[in-house]
Protein backbone atom coordinates (compact mmCIF):
# COMPACT_ATOMS: atom_id res chain seq x y z
CA UNK A 1 0.00 0.00 0.00
CA UNK A 2 1.40 3.43 -1.15
CA UNK A 3 1.36 5.60 2.27
CA UNK A 4 0.97 9.36 2.27
CA UNK A 5 3.98 10.34 3.67
CA UNK A 6 7.64 9.95 2.23
CA UNK A 7 10.32 8.87 4.45
CA UNK A 8 12.24 11.96 5.91
CA UNK A 9 15.84 12.52 5.02
CA UNK A 10 18.47 10.38 7.00
CA UNK A 11 20.47 12.60 10.02
CA UNK A 12 22.58 11.62 12.65
CA UNK A 13 20.32 12.62 15.48
CA UNK A 14 16.33 12.44 16.23
CA UNK A 15 14.16 15.07 14.12
CA UNK A 16 12.45 17.76 16.16
CA UNK A 17 8.73 17.93 15.94
CA UNK A 18 9.42 22.05 14.14
CA UNK A 19 12.25 20.10 11.76
CA UNK A 20 9.05 17.81 10.74
CA UNK A 21 6.34 20.57 10.21
CA UNK A 22 8.94 23.25 8.47
CA UNK A 23 10.79 20.86 6.25
CA UNK A 24 9.65 19.98 3.24
CA UNK A 25 9.75 16.61 2.73
CA UNK A 26 6.55 15.49 5.01
CA UNK A 27 3.12 17.80 4.13
CA UNK A 28 1.33 17.83 7.66
CA UNK A 29 -0.71 20.75 6.38
CA UNK A 30 0.06 22.29 9.33
CA UNK A 31 -0.94 26.60 9.47
CA UNK A 32 0.90 29.18 11.36
CA UNK A 33 -0.93 31.39 14.13
CA UNK A 34 -0.57 33.57 17.29
CA UNK A 35 -2.11 33.55 20.34
CA UNK A 36 -2.62 36.54 21.86
CA UNK A 37 -1.91 36.76 25.78
CA UNK A 38 -4.73 35.52 27.78
CA UNK A 39 -6.27 33.63 25.13
CA UNK A 40 -7.75 30.57 25.25
CA UNK A 41 -8.46 27.69 23.29
CA UNK A 42 -11.13 25.11 24.59
CA UNK A 43 -10.44 21.93 23.26
CA UNK A 44 -13.16 20.09 25.45
CA UNK A 45 -15.84 21.87 23.09
CA UNK A 46 -13.65 21.58 19.87
CA UNK A 47 -15.63 19.03 17.65
CA UNK A 48 -12.18 18.36 15.39
CA UNK A 49 -9.75 19.13 17.86
CA UNK A 50 -6.37 20.16 16.21
CA UNK A 51 -2.83 19.64 17.75
CA UNK A 52 -0.60 22.54 18.34
CA UNK A 53 2.86 23.03 18.07
CA UNK A 54 4.48 26.25 20.40
CA UNK A 55 6.92 28.07 17.64
CA UNK A 56 7.69 30.49 19.79
CA UNK A 57 6.01 31.85 23.42
CA UNK A 58 4.90 29.67 25.83
CA UNK A 59 1.13 28.17 26.75
CA UNK A 60 0.10 26.62 29.36
CA UNK A 61 -2.58 23.91 30.43
CA UNK A 62 -5.50 24.33 32.49
CA UNK A 63 -8.37 22.00 33.80
CA UNK A 64 -11.90 23.53 35.20
CA UNK A 65 -13.32 22.04 37.39
CA UNK A 66 -17.18 21.17 37.77
CA UNK A 67 -16.76 24.17 40.67
CA UNK A 68 -15.48 26.32 38.20
CA UNK A 69 -11.70 26.93 39.47
CA UNK A 70 -9.26 26.48 36.95
CA UNK A 71 -6.08 23.99 37.73
CA UNK A 72 -3.13 24.45 36.25
CA UNK A 73 -1.10 21.46 34.93
CA UNK A 74 1.70 22.23 32.88
CA UNK A 75 3.43 24.58 30.37
CA UNK A 76 3.47 23.94 26.86
CA UNK A 77 7.29 25.23 25.26
CA UNK A 78 8.89 25.81 22.32
CA UNK A 79 9.20 22.49 19.95
CA UNK A 80 6.13 21.05 22.55
CA UNK A 81 2.56 20.04 21.88
CA UNK A 82 -0.99 20.15 23.36
CA UNK A 83 -3.93 19.31 21.76
CA UNK A 84 -2.72 15.21 20.67
CA UNK A 85 -4.69 13.28 23.75
CA UNK A 86 -7.82 14.95 22.20
CA UNK A 87 -6.66 13.95 18.30
CA UNK A 88 -6.07 10.27 18.92
CA UNK A 89 -9.07 9.63 21.62
CA UNK A 90 -12.70 9.31 20.72
CA UNK A 91 -13.48 11.24 23.77
CA UNK A 92 -12.79 14.78 24.57
CA UNK A 93 -10.66 15.81 26.91
CA UNK A 94 -11.49 18.13 29.49
CA UNK A 95 -8.50 20.87 28.83
CA UNK A 96 -7.88 24.76 28.14
CA UNK A 97 -5.14 25.81 26.35
CA UNK A 98 -4.08 29.33 27.23
CA UNK A 99 -1.52 31.86 26.49
CA UNK A 100 1.35 33.26 28.87
CA UNK A 101 2.44 35.43 26.48
CA UNK A 102 1.93 36.35 22.52
CA UNK A 103 2.77 33.02 21.30
CA UNK A 104 3.45 31.65 17.77
CA UNK A 105 1.70 28.15 17.03
CA UNK A 106 1.82 25.56 14.49
CA UNK A 107 -1.84 23.88 13.88
CA UNK A 108 -2.20 20.63 12.44
CA UNK A 109 -5.24 18.78 11.72
CA UNK A 110 -6.08 15.76 13.51
CA UNK A 111 -6.62 13.74 10.18
CA UNK A 112 -3.32 14.58 9.08
CA UNK A 113 -1.65 13.97 12.56
CA UNK A 114 -3.09 10.83 13.07
CA UNK A 115 -2.14 9.60 9.38
CA UNK A 116 1.49 10.84 10.21
CA UNK A 117 1.75 8.53 13.06
CA UNK A 118 0.85 5.58 11.19
CA UNK A 119 2.58 5.93 7.62
CA UNK A 120 5.95 7.47 9.60
CA UNK A 121 7.95 6.01 12.11
CA UNK A 122 10.27 8.42 12.51
CA UNK A 123 7.57 11.16 13.62
CA UNK A 124 5.74 8.93 15.88
CA UNK A 125 8.96 8.70 17.40
CA UNK A 126 9.24 12.93 17.93
CA UNK A 127 5.57 12.87 18.90
CA UNK A 128 6.64 10.52 21.71
CA UNK A 129 9.76 12.18 22.57
CA UNK A 130 7.66 15.62 22.75
CA UNK A 131 5.09 14.04 24.78
CA UNK A 132 7.11 12.07 27.42
CA UNK A 133 9.03 15.12 27.90
CA UNK A 134 6.12 17.20 28.82
CA UNK A 135 5.00 14.47 31.17
CA UNK A 136 7.94 14.40 32.96
CA UNK A 137 7.03 18.04 33.90
CA UNK A 138 4.16 17.12 34.98
CA UNK A 139 5.34 14.23 37.48
CA UNK A 140 7.75 16.67 38.76
CA UNK A 141 5.56 19.09 39.34
CA UNK A 142 2.99 16.76 40.86
CA UNK A 143 5.36 15.78 43.33
CA UNK A 144 6.52 19.04 44.17
CA UNK A 145 2.93 19.87 44.92
CA UNK A 146 2.66 17.10 47.37
CA UNK A 147 5.55 16.72 48.90
CA UNK A 148 6.98 20.31 49.15
CA UNK A 149 5.73 23.62 51.75
CA UNK A 150 4.43 26.19 49.44
CA UNK A 151 7.68 28.50 49.86
CA UNK A 152 9.47 25.96 48.53
CA UNK A 153 7.15 25.64 45.63
CA UNK A 154 7.34 28.96 44.80
CA UNK A 155 10.95 29.17 44.74
CA UNK A 156 11.14 26.09 42.55
CA UNK A 157 8.22 27.39 39.66
CA UNK A 158 10.60 30.99 39.68
CA UNK A 159 13.65 28.64 38.80
CA UNK A 160 11.17 27.01 35.93
CA UNK A 161 10.16 30.61 34.50
CA UNK A 162 13.69 32.12 34.75
CA UNK A 163 16.27 32.03 31.68
CA UNK A 164 19.62 32.25 31.75
CA UNK A 165 21.07 35.59 30.30
CA UNK A 166 24.17 36.68 28.99
CA UNK A 167 25.92 37.89 31.93
CA UNK A 168 25.16 34.64 33.43
CA UNK A 169 22.00 35.62 35.71
CA UNK A 170 19.06 34.13 35.74
CA UNK A 171 16.25 36.63 34.38
CA UNK A 172 12.44 36.35 34.20
CA UNK A 173 11.52 38.68 31.53
CA UNK A 174 7.89 39.31 32.47
CA UNK A 175 7.16 37.71 35.67
CA UNK A 176 3.10 36.15 36.31
CA UNK A 177 0.66 38.10 38.45
CA UNK A 178 0.45 36.99 41.56
CA UNK A 179 -2.26 35.64 41.00
CA UNK A 180 -0.99 33.47 37.79
CA UNK A 181 1.73 32.74 39.99
CA UNK A 182 -0.98 31.12 42.76
CA UNK A 183 -2.50 28.89 40.18
CA UNK A 184 0.93 27.88 38.45
CA UNK A 185 1.83 26.50 42.98
CA UNK A 186 -1.77 25.36 44.09
CA UNK A 187 -1.80 28.23 46.75
CA UNK A 188 -3.79 31.78 47.31
CA UNK A 189 -2.69 34.88 45.83
CA UNK A 190 -2.54 36.44 49.32
CA UNK A 191 0.53 33.63 50.50
CA UNK A 192 2.23 34.19 46.82
CA UNK A 193 2.30 37.50 47.51
CA UNK A 194 3.69 38.02 50.99
CA UNK A 195 6.27 35.15 50.05
CA UNK A 196 7.62 37.64 47.22
CA UNK A 197 8.26 40.26 49.82
CA UNK A 198 10.09 37.83 51.65
CA UNK A 199 12.20 36.44 48.67
CA UNK A 200 13.31 40.31 48.00
CA UNK A 201 14.19 41.15 51.20
CA UNK A 202 16.46 37.78 51.34
CA UNK A 203 17.67 38.29 48.59
CA UNK A 204 16.11 35.52 46.60
CA UNK A 205 15.06 37.60 43.99
CA UNK A 206 15.13 41.68 42.69
CA UNK A 207 13.64 43.80 40.27
CA UNK A 208 14.96 45.21 37.35
CA UNK A 209 12.37 46.98 35.47
CA UNK A 210 9.70 44.82 34.56
CA UNK A 211 12.33 42.12 34.11
CA UNK A 212 12.91 39.94 38.00
CA UNK A 213 16.12 38.73 38.77
CA UNK A 214 16.69 35.29 40.46
CA UNK A 215 19.72 34.41 42.34
CA UNK A 216 21.04 31.43 41.39
CA UNK A 217 21.58 29.23 44.80
CA UNK A 218 19.39 25.51 46.36
CA UNK A 219 15.38 26.31 46.68
CA UNK A 220 14.94 24.63 49.99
Amino acid sequence: MKTLFPAAPKTSGHISLLEFIEGAHLHLGAHKRTVMKSQRIDVFHDENPSVYVVVAGRLQVLIATPQGIDVFVTDVECGEMIGEAAALSDGSVPIIIEACEISDVYVMDRVMFFRAIEEHGDFSMAVMRAMCQRLCRVNRRLADTVTLPMHIRLKAELMRLAKPSTDGKLIIDRLPTHEELALRISSQREAVTKELAKLNRCGFISKSGRRLIVRINDVS
